[in-house]
């Protein structure tokens, strides 16, 4: 099947270090007797709680009464002239966003370093990273464990000075382990705009993208095309979803056998980009979409984008600007639907921050498939 390789071969990443775990010689019953459970709750903030088991001889800053920001902290006696620190904070989140990708686009807006960073889905990740107060040039190490709650990202970080670590890194996990969210909700980042064509096709997408409209050049085949801006106010991702089915898509008393050529539109979707001036990569990646329809088959490859240099600079390589994110999957039954996710979004390596909410509104769109 022409399908398959989508013009591919996956490539590999490296990963980054597993997250600390206690070392065999710390004595966890000495160290938890030293240690208090400490419990916040936030009036005016709902969904907004937390505990920790910190050290006894741990204070409390005096809160400022802030919503947004660090609203608790607790400071560690001093090691040399720097003291460690648990900080909790609540920082607005304004796009869908999975937890990790969010993590690490406020880690490379902070300038931090990470060390170790590890998924538990979607809306909760755990990191280790190194930071350097820009006050007084201190360096830090911070555990971190985040959670996306509605449109907040709640960031809970016990940071020890960069001297400190090696001596005092058990406590540090001890207490990251003992952390809690202790309340929730299913609330989204944003809201949820429903599309559907006729009764062929329903799915959803985030407020931030706008429906462009829909193009139906032959009856058994639509396109649903969307739009993004970035923070500029220009265009920053575009997706367009294909359904292509056996039958009509608006008829259904017509029970005529029409054409699906999913390789002649993969192949003019490929020209139009070369059209365009673009090179298409070999693809960087193979991935297993995440559907709510039982498919018979289902793949995505990514592939990257650069502009084609004239015929007199055949020698100088186009850096890469934009990703080219195409997903191939169809339904089962009698007279199955394939459905063909095309994303065009900046590299990752150009605007991290756009690419991942890109990437988040085409997998919530795959995903709302019905």
């Amino acid at each position: 099947m022409v399908v398959m390789a989508l013009w591919a071969a996956p490539a590999h990443a490296e990963a980054l270090q597993p997250l600390p775990a206690l070392s065999k010689s710390f004595d966890l019953s000495a160290y938890a007797a030293t240690t208090a459970d400490v419990k916040k709750e936030f009036p005016g903030l709902p969904n907004v709680a937390f505990q920790i088991s910190l050290p006894k001889s741990w204070p409390e800053r005096i809160a400022m009464g802030q919503s947004y920001g660090e609203i608790a902290r607790f400071d560690g006696p001093p090691y040399g002239d720097v003291r460690p620190y648990f900080s909790f904070k609540r920082i607005a989140v304004s796009r869908e966003n999975a937890a990790k990708n969010e993590l690490v686009s406020y880690m490379l807006r902070q300038n931090y370093v990470l060390r170790s960073i590890r998924a538990v889905d979607d809306r909760n990740v755990e990191a280790l990273y190194v930071m350097a107060d820009p006050s007084t040039g201190d360096s830090f190490v911070v555990r971190t464990v985040m959670r996306i709650l509605g449109p907040d990202m709640l960031l809970a970080e016990y940071a020890l000075p960069m001297s400190a670590w090696d001596k005092k890194r058990d406590e540090q996990t001890f207490a990251i382990q003992s952390f809690k969210f202790l309340k929730d909700s299913t609330d989204t980042i944003e809201k949820r705009i429903q599309r559907a064509y006729f009764k062929e096709l329903r799915f959803h997408y985030p407020a931030s993208w706008v429906f462009e409209g829909e193009s139906a050049s032959v009856d058994n085949r639509v396109v649903t095309k969307l739009v993004t801006n970035g923070e500029t106010g220009t265009e920053a991702g575009r997706i367009h979803l294909t359904m292509i089915s056996p039958r009509s898509l608006k008829d259904p008393e017509d029970k005529r056998d029409y054409p699906v050529d999913v390789p002649g539109i993969l192949k003019e979707m490929k020209k139009s980009y070369t059209d365009r001036g673009y090179d298409v990569s070999e693809s960087i990646e193979s991935l297993v979409p995440d559907l709510n329809i039982k498919t018979a088959f289902a793949v995505m490859d990514v592939y990257n984008l650069s502009r084609r240099v004239t015929n007199y600079e055949t020698d100088r390589k186009q850096p890469v600007t934009q990703e080219l994110w195409v997903a191939v999957f169809r339904g089962g039954g009698a007279h199955p639907k394939t459905y063909i996710a095309e994303l065009v979004t900046p590299s990752r390596n150009q605007d991290l921050y756009q690419w991942s909410v890109n990437t988040r509104a085409l997998a919530i769109i795959m995903k709302s498939i019905q």
